[in-house]
């Protein structure tokens, strides 16, 4: 059962993705930017490419790699050709990911001493009922990315902290949400995983701006970043962000929409100060537990990590004007770590979470899209550091 078990989970994702390797809305998009870049033109004309621009970049290189790898394969390098090639090789990344990502938290599980079978099927559940990873496959989108590129951070800081830097710099040069880990790095002082995370984003970027000769994409990122079309994200239900519910909720109450900035202003700056306040009380448990010889859940270091990193890779998911239901996949970390923590404390508590944000379905309804925020805001309820020995 130990080796059927993922076996079975990994063919069920093959099977997924391959039954949903079609474009999506989304992905058009994407191919939209990599068409841009294989023509020298500006991906972010549309303002529908909302990503930094080496994945981009990458992309457009694949392209590039197929009008000489399908002649050799015996297949005509014809423009439609090519662009399934490119679609071929982003889907088999995703499958990849997801494989890699599966694996990752079968390692973190470990880590946050849970027993190698409850661990694989807690872990096995978790990938099986869930929305925001099925919305990801058929919308063929990089959130599985950001997941390896978190549980690569989280497993690798106490032993290899460069590594976990990289990772840090790989997910965030593709999507940004990662940079916001090098905040506790930070606080932590770990600056072996802080100067990887440097020289990782300075290198990548490097390579891809021939040696940073060709910024023209990075200031076309910056326009476009700095010009957000924050109204059009945040004004549909199905965005499940903090900002889409003021937005809507005004528009229900009829209150003036000039209420919109300095309520989400004074909320952001709750969230970040409650997020700070889980810091400071793991940093201070985690001190007492070195004076006093005792030992914390999970062990000393991996509960300090565990616990400062899962807080900050949901950060985004807070505070981002943009939380749709197939971001909710990089919640999956905090949801382990809360199965470990809260597991037999709390059962029929977390289980009720775990079905808001992973197995609830999509809705288009006010105000039940913001269930899976609520199911969040309770998973890190659920694993506050002072409730750990309560």
């Amino acid at each position: 059962m130990m080796i059927g078990i993922p076996i079975l989970i990994c063919l069920f994702m093959l099977v997924n993705v391959a039954e949903h390797s079609q474009k999506s809305w989304d992905y058009v998009q994407y191919e939209t930017a990599f068409r841009s870049i294989v023509v020298e033109d500006n991906p972010y004309r549309s303002t529908r490419y909302l990503y930094p621009p080496i994945f981009a970049e990458a992309m457009a290189a694949v392209y590039r790699a197929g009008t000489w790898f399908l002649p050799a394969v015996g297949i005509s390098p014809e423009e439609s050709s090519l662009w399934m090639f490119v679609f071929y090789v982003h889907q088999s990344g995703l499958l990849y990911a997801i494989l890699l990502a599966y694996y990752l938290s079968l390692q973190l599980a470990e880590m946050a001493s849970l027993t190698p079978f409850k661990g694989m099927l807690f872990v096995s559940g978790l990938f099986l009922f869930n929305t925001p990873l099925l919305r990801t496959v058929i919308y063929n989108q990089v959130n599985f990315y950001i997941l390896v590129s978190v549980l690569v951070a989280i497993l690798a800081l106490a032993r290899r902290p460069f590594l976990s830097g990289v990772a840090i710099a790989v997910g965030g040069l593709i999507k940004l949400y990662p940079y916001a880990l090098i905040a506790p790095l930070f606080a932590i002082r770990k600056w072996r995983a802080l100067i990887g995370a440097a020289i990782g984003s300075v290198g990548m970027i490097a390579v891809q701006t021939n040696a940073f000769r060709d910024l023209l994409s990075w200031k076309q990122f910056g326009r476009f970043y700095l010009s957000f079309p924050v109204e059009r994200e945040s004004a549909w239900f199905r965005n499940s962000s903090v900002l889409s519910f003021l937005r809507n909720s005004l528009d229900f109450a009829g209150a003036p929409s000039e209420l919109l900035t300095p309520l989400f202003g004074t909320i952001t700056l709750i969230i970040l100060g409650w997020i700070a306040l889980r810091f400071a009380q793991r940093e201070k448990l985690y001190a007492r537990s070195l004076e006093t010889s005792s030992q914390l859940p999970s062990g000393n270091d991996s509960y300090r990590s565990i616990g400062h990193l899962t807080d900050f890779s949901v950060l985004s998911l807070l505070i981002a004007p943009s939380a749709w239901e197939h971001h909710y996949v990089i919640a999956m970390p905090l949801a382990i770590w809360a199965f470990a923590l809260a597991g037999r404390r709390a059962p029929v508590h977390l289980m009720i979470i775990l079905v808001l944000v992973f197995v609830m379905p999509v809705f288009n309804i006010f105000p039940f899209s913001y269930l899976r925020t609520a199911g969040l805001i309770l998973l890190l309820v659920l694993t506050s550091p002072n409730r750990i020995f309560h």
